[in-house]
């Protein structure tokens, strides 16, 4: 970009402005298959600085494109432009009114965000997009995005009252139904001279979202949404009753940044429905789901989704997703889930056995989620293949009359099996959006080739059946050159009109739309693409081992949402660059063709993605929440082993690494060490010497030790694996485990190695801990002795690291490591799966009972990898479940803390370059929610550090309440 812009910028703008070439790499792919790389990233931090960047951008004709979370599956919101990143700071919800049902927002304001706001008044935004959690209302109107309840509530644009832009002239401009606008001019001239050619070549699908909303400035629709609202929603314009006014706000909608920069919008709200119910129909086949569509509709659903047995299967292998498929019996072809909305829900169970064989009914609002989360995150879950042909996102927006939603989809399945491959079908059913996804592979030439050919198949297939290829993901770059074919010379006229009125140097988010370039071109990936990666210590599961674990990430952005465990130091940061998806972006360009090959890059790309994944707090949320199965912990403990190959590590790296052998050392001698540790000048020395921070304090080594109760034989027996915190530093914790297990008749044989080595892994000392965790093997195969004994702990970061990264560390050793694997359990797993423990608690728990004895209420804040535990093949609890269960089998009353992250993670809170942050992370919803809590518990040692030291507050371990009950009933 041009020096004096810069200058000038710099003088005017009180926000970011990012010119380094990690923050280029963050900004140059979105959800999208595309990769462009902009001129440079500007984050306003106010209105005043986002008008100042675009009138600079005007006269200095800088290229400018705003955008939000960067969701966009088109390529929209990536171009050789200044990224306007409204997502960070232009986030108001400046104003709800209840009575005219009406929201204003700035362009960062994420939907869900306004929904929960709007919920408090019984009201939400109609259109539902599936990215709700993360998507900003900016982008949300940009694409003129829908969801599943289109039927009842149409499109974005619909809904769209009025706009406060900024014109591609850098003027000042309210898009509404006043008509006071520059615009109204060559509004009133496409009404007069381009009306017939609208009717005419427009689509017959209401569910459109190809070029320009100018059939809004008639204005007029094809075709109306089944159940839209006889009364408008309360709306004064309509596109679908012809009405006399027109708004020009619905022009914004779908424009993707080419026609105005949004700095406020005026929404319309509609009323939440009071009760929803969902009926589950399976079927033999795809097409004959959506043959059944056009009959479901006369029931008046508010909702029918398509759900294949692809998704479905690809979602029970999945942590986060497998515990939610309970609603769904057997393995059918397909199913339909089918919602009726209402006030009467005696009324709307009638219309569920109205529909047929319903296969499952969900009327509960958990059940209900359940079912709408796997839909929901469909896009991510089919992208969960660790193979290098993938589904991919370039015919999934296509939207044809719903009568002819069976011919489409059953001759797209032959367009796909004649270029030999197959997809996932899935979406908006009753819409007649079908979100389709060839499995390709784009790193080939024949991919790509394949990948054009389909596309032109389809487009002539959807043209023919009166539909549109772009019907809520917006055009970008993947349907922008399909815009003159669906409309024809005369109506893309019209729209080049409208463009040129309202950004006459063509300046706003350049090369989209009617300019947009061939869909096979700027490709992330394609046949020249060339990803060297450095030999890896760990073994990555994936077919292309590293490189495949790098590009595993496909962008969408899930990591972006402010809520669940993933990515807690985005989510207290709001930086780009510390979410899931900015840590792969970073990686992927290190090691890519243009990174390894070029020295210079790689030098500059090196120290941020050493920062990026630094800040990783190795949570293990992603490879639950991330619908594609991300595991970023692995790649930061693969990342840090290479890069101190070559730099020099922090002296608390090895203190905390090693802090096993660390404890060892100091255990003998704890008063003394404590004593010192203690002192203030001693602290303030060994916080200049090894990085650790002042600002908490040290953890105290114990004075006793805990010991093994005997148990007279015959007794099962059960290997126990320590853990450095519950040896040294709370051997209450490891007693209450030896005492629990003792009671329920089982001898417990200690392992002499302490912990799995996590620690280890944690700093990257990948050849330590591969060391360590042969120890550990060898020391189970002695006491185990061929019996396959069960493996039990109770510390969560040491247990999952022995079940589940072992296999990466020790691939030679995998079919033992499989084996073990099965038997590896927390100790509230364990007991669980124990008919001896059965009979001891349901004793204890009727000796109790008898008693009258009410237990507290607790609130449990579970370790991250618990959270992140999937399913057990045998179906019972796992992870956080086990705990909880566990609990209230004891009567107490658990309430699960669902606030992410604590911060402490390990040891990550006591570096001193990390401990603000931790603390940061703390307070968004750990932290506040002990301090209000009657009594505290939590799994993670490291957790209740810092609940301690955070919330001034004791937690404790579950087992420790579990062992007073055992030994008071004992004591009886």
């Amino acid at each position: 970009m041009l020096p004096d812009f810069i200058n000038e910028l710099k003088k005017r703008f009180n926000g970011d402005l990012r010119l380094d070439p990690a923050s280029k790499v963050l900004y140059s792919t979105d959800a999208s298959i595309y990769q462009i790389e902009p001129l440079g990233v500007a984050i306003p931090r106010s209105q005043d600085d986002l008008l100042a960047a675009v009138e600079l951008a005007v006269r200095f004709s800088i290229p400018i494109l705003p955008r939000g979370a960067g969701s966009s599956l088109g390529g929209q919101s990536i171009g050789e432009a200044l990224i306007l990143d409204c997502s960070r700071y232009l986030d108001a919800l400046v104003k709800i009114d209840p009575e005219s049902q009406t929201a204003v927002v700035e362009p960062g304001v994420v939907l869900a965000d306004l929904n929960r706001a709007a919920a408090k008044h019984g009201l939400m935004f109609g259109p539902d997009p599936a990215s709700a959690e993360r998507a900003t209302m900016g982008g949300v109107i940009g694409n003129n995005a829908t969801g599943a309840h289109s039927i009842l509530y149409g499109m974005s644009a619909d809904h769209l009252l009025a706009a406060d832009v900024i014109l591609g002239d850098g003027s000042l401009e309210t898009w509404d139904d006043g008509g006071k606008s520059k615009l109204a001019l060559t509004a009133r001239e496409i009404r007069e001279k381009y009306a017939d050619s609208i009717k005419q070549n427009f689509p017959r699908s209401w569910r459109n979202s190809a070029g320009y909303r100018i059939n809004y400035l008639l204005p007029w629709s094809p075709s109306v949404p089944p159940q839209w609202d006889r009364e408008d929603y309360g709306l004064s314009a309509s596109v679908y009753r012809n009405s006399s006014k027109v708004n020009l706000a619905g022009l914004l909608a779908g424009s993707e940044g080419t026609l105005a920069v949004m700095r406020r919008a005026t929404v319309n709200l509609v009323r939440r429905p009071k009760y929803t119910i969902l009926g589950i129909l399976a079927y033999e086949s795809i097409v004959n789901a959506c043959r059944d569509v056009p009959r479901l509709l006369e029931f008046k659903p508010s909702a029918i989704e398509l759900i294949p047995r692809m998704l479905i299967r690809y979602a029970r292998s999945l942590p986060g997703f497998g515990n939610q498929m309970g609603w769904l019996a057997g393995d059918p072809a397909a199913v339909l889930v089918v919602e009726f909305s209402g006030d009467q829900p005696s009324a709307l169970k009638d219309a569920v056995r109205r529909l047929g064989n319903v296969l499952a009914v969900a009327e509960s609002l958990e059940e209900q989620a359940r079912v709408w989360n796997v839909r929901k995150m469909g896009l991510g879950i089919l992208d969960s293949r660790r193979e290098a042909a993938r589904p991919v996102a370039f015919i999934e927006d296509c939207a044809v009359p719903v009568e002819h939603l069976g011919e489409f989809v059953e001759e797209v399945e032959r367009i796909m099996h004649s270029h030999q491959t197959d997809g996932g079908i899935y979406a908006h059913a009753s819409g007649g959006c079908l979100h389709i996804r060839p499995i390709l592979d784009l790193h080939k030439a024949d991919g790509v080739r394949s990948m054009r050919s389909i596309a032109e198949q389809v487009l002539k297939l959807v043209l023919q059946l009166g539909g549109s290829m772009s019907s809520e993901h917006g055009d970008g770059i993947i349907s922008g050159e399909w815009i003159r074919k669906t409309y024809g010379a005369e109506v893309v006229e019209a729209m080049r009109m409208i463009k040129k009125a309202a950004d006459p140097g063509n300046l706003l988010n350049p090369g989209k739309m009617l300019d947009a370039p061939p869909m096979d071109t700027h490709l992330r990936y394609g046949g020249k693409y060339q990803n060297r990666v450095w030999r890896s210590t760990l073994q990555f599961e994936h077919e292309r081992g590293l490189t495949g674990a790098i590009e595993h990430c496909n962008g969408q952005g899930v990591c972006r949402k402010s809520g669940g465990v993933m990515c807690p130091s985005f989510q207290a940061t709001r930086e780009e660059q510390f979410s899931t998806r900015g840590r792969a972006n970073l990686l992927r360009a290190l090691t890519s063709s243009g990174g390894v090959n070029s020295l210079q890059r790689y030098s500059e790309l090196e120290p941020e993605v050493f920062k990026a994944l630094d800040l990783c707090l190795a949570c293990k949320g992603c490879t639950s929440e991330c619908p594609s199965g991300v595991d970023m912990p692995r790649l930061k403990y693969e990342f840090m082993h290479e890069y101190f190959k070559t730099h020099n590590r922090p002296l608390h790296d090895y203190l905390f690494g090693y802090f096993h052998v660390v404890s060892r050392w100091l255990s003998p001698v704890a008063p003394l060490a404590n004593l010192l540790m203690g002192t203030a000048w001693l602290r303030e020395l060994m916080g200049k010497l090894t990085g650790i921070t002042e600002k908490r304090p040290l953890p105290v080594f114990a004075l006793s030790k805990s010991h093994v109760r005997q148990v007279m034989p015959p007794a099962n027996k059960v290997i126990f694996l320590s853990d450095v915190f519950s040896r040294y530093l709370e051997p209450q914790v490891e007693q209450a485990a030896f005492d629990i297990l003792s009671a329920a008749g089982y001898e417990v044989l200690v392992l002499p190695v302490i912990g799995a080595g996590a620690s280890f892994l944690s700093k990257g000392f990948l050849e330590a801990a591969r060391r360590h965790a042969e120890q550990v093997l060898k020391a189970i195969k002695k006491l185990d002795n061929g019996e396959g004994l069960s493996v039990v702990g109770c510390e969560p970061p040491e247990i999952y690291c022995l079940k589940h990264e072992y296999i990466g560390l020790l691939p030679e050793f995998r079919s033992e490591i499989e084996s073990l694997a099965g038997r590896v359990w927390l100790v509230e797993e364990f007991l669980l799966r124990s008919a001896r423990w059965s009979d001891l608690r349901v004793a204890t728990k009727r000796a109790f009972a008898e008693r009258s004895v009410d237990q507290d209420v607790v609130t449990f804040h579970p370790h991250c990898h618990q959270r992140a535990e999937g399913l057990a093949e045998d179906g019972l609890p796992t992870g956080t479940d086990a705990t909880a269960t566990l609990l209230r089998d004891f009567g107490f009353q658990v309430n699960v803390m669902e606030a992410g992250c604590c911060g402490m993670a390990g040891t990550f809170g006591y570096d001193m370059e990390h401990y603000e942050l931790s603390m940061q992370i703390g307070e968004l919803g750990v932290l506040p929610r002990a301090r209000a809590a009657k009594k505290v518990v939590s799994t993670g040692s490291a957790c209740r550090m810092q609940i301690r030291h955070g919330a001034g507050r004791d937690a404790e371990h579950p087992l420790l309440l579990v062992s007073r009950l055992l030994t008071s009933r004992e004591n009886e």
